[in-house]
């Protein structure tokens, strides 16, 4: 269940200059984008586990303590929108992040009052991705005092 890339770096590239060594759940069922995803955060410093469904990454969600999940629209066997409000249940702080290729109607009407914290859309740069990695794990750190940066 879940694949665990525990390799870590000692900095992350941010425009700060500091490095956040966290634990991120990646929910995605397309290999190819979960690969991307996961390679890029763990070049950034971040311990990655990998779910291909929302039943799976629920089940590591309960089973371990993860700092933030990103998590595609569309999935087999649990909608993110289910996964979404599952997480925020067990842990409201911590920050639900949407990966999409859907248009941006669609997801503002799916997720216009519910427990996504961000969305970004495919195709997206790095650099997004590394920015709004970062800026919802500073925010949470902010709110509740529970990211510190290394």
């Amino acid at each position: 269940m879940g694949e665990t890339k525990k390799e870590t770096k000692e900095s992350v590239s941010s425009n700060a200059g500091q490095a956040i060594s966290r634990r991120i759940l990646v929910a995605e069922d397309n290999k190819g984008i979960r690969d991307i995803i996961s390679r890029f955060l763990e070049f950034m410093g971040f311990e990655v586990t990998l779910a291909c469904n929302g039943i799976e990454a629920f089940a590591l969600f309960v089973e371990r303590s993860f700092d933030l999940v990103l998590t595609d629209l569309q999935m087999p066997a649990m909608d993110r929108l289910t996964l979404a409000s599952q997480i925020k249940e067990r842990s409201p702080s911590t920050p639900v992040i949407l990966v999409t290729g859907c248009d941006r109607e669609t997801v503002r009407n799916k997720t216009e009052k519910g427990p996504v914290d961000l969305v970004i859309f495919k195709p997206f740069r790095l650099e997004d991705l590394q920015r709004t990695v970062q800026g919802a794990l500073v925010s949470r750190e902010r709110e509740h005092g529970s990211v510190k940066a290394r």
